[in-house]
């Protein structure tokens, strides 16, 4: 066996120190099919969560397409630029729509509770007069 050959083996079968020479398969044109479902396995224990950056938002833009849903979180108001336009801070997340209605349901649960114990932030509507709001 060449050294190529032995190296081109070597790292098929290994991937982030997970061997995977039980999960290769041979297919009939000559191809190879590689099942990576047990690299993205895990205990519910295992997962620690990494926040790397934090930021605020007063106000939130969202977008729908037919693919998913994106929201703007923007930090108002702006800061002058040099320019002398106004530049505002932004974050922009994407998520699938089912991502995006549980979080729509788990933020509305959260403040439902909040509000019923008195210890939210009021805010009152403006009543419409005369037909303008």
């Amino acid at each position: 066996m060449t050294e190529k050959k032995r190296r081109e083996e070597l790292r098929g079968e290994r991937v982030n120190g997970e061997t995977l020479k039980e999960d290769k398969r041979h297919t009939s044109d000559g191809g190879t099919t590689l099942d990576l479902s047990r690299l993205y396995t895990f205990n519910q224990e295992d997962p620690g969560i990494d926040i790397s950056s934090t930021a605020y938002s007063n106000l939130a833009y969202v977008q729908a397409s037919h693919r998913d849903i994106s929201i703007d979180f923007l930090q108002m108001p702006g800061i002058r630029g040099e320019d002398g336009g106004m530049k505002i801070k932004g974050t922009r997340i994407f998520m699938s729509h089912s991502a995006a209605q549980k979080l729509a349901s788990a933020i509305s649960e959260i403040l439902e509770k909040l509000h019923s114990e008195g210890r939210m932030e009021a805010y009152t509507p403006h009543k419409e007069q005369d037909g303008e709001r």
